[in-house]
């Protein structure tokens, strides 16, 4: 039962890590868009 327990919570923080790490991803992406943009314009 204690074993499965650390799994989920490791579960859960892998998924919470990915999901930062796809944010985080997103908003650099974004960034990286817009001085695009503005460079060619």
């Amino acid at each position: 039962m204690v074993g499965a327990s650390i799994i989920s919570i490791f579960y859960i923080a892998l998924v919470i890590a990915m999901l930062g790490l796809g944010i985080y991803t997103l908003v650099l992406v974004i960034k990286a868009l817009k001085i695009y943009i503005r460079n060619n314009s």
